[in-house]
């Protein structure tokens, strides 16, 4: 970490540009970890603040590190199982389930390939 703290004037700034490049809500309980996925950019492009880095996203200049930074800012992995936690939580939500005439349905939104929804 570089010791810059992103402001939450600046978190703001940077939910509204992910949400313009991507459509995705960032929560302000995402606040550290945009700082942290942002902070090694701010020192690879000699930005002395997360809105200094801002104006160059916005600068035009640099569609290269526009794109470094969206890529930083979502996820984009996809593999079976990714999520351990989650199926491990699944799993006892079924079992519980079972024990009830009530069917178990999943929803699975937003997913790239296709390997979350076969996981569940």
């Amino acid at each position: 970490m570089n010791g810059i703290t992103i402001t939450d004037q600046e978190f703001i700034q940077f939910q509204r540009f992910i949400y313009d490049a991507a459509g995705i809500n960032l929560s302000p309980a995402k606040k550290a970890l945009v700082g942290g996925r942002l902070s090694r950019r701010l020192e690879h492009c000699n930005a002395k603040s997360y809105g200094e880095y801002f104006k160059l996203l916005n600068s035009g200049d640099a569609p290269d590190e526009v794109q470094t930074a969206v890529d930083l800012l979502t996820t984009n992995e996809t593999y079976f199982f990714r999520e351990q936690k989650h199926f491990d939580f699944l799993r006892k939500l079924i079992l519980a389930s079972e024990r009830r005439a009530q069917p178990f349905r999943v929803w699975s939104a937003a997913s790239s390939s296709g390997e979350e929804a076969y996981s569940i």
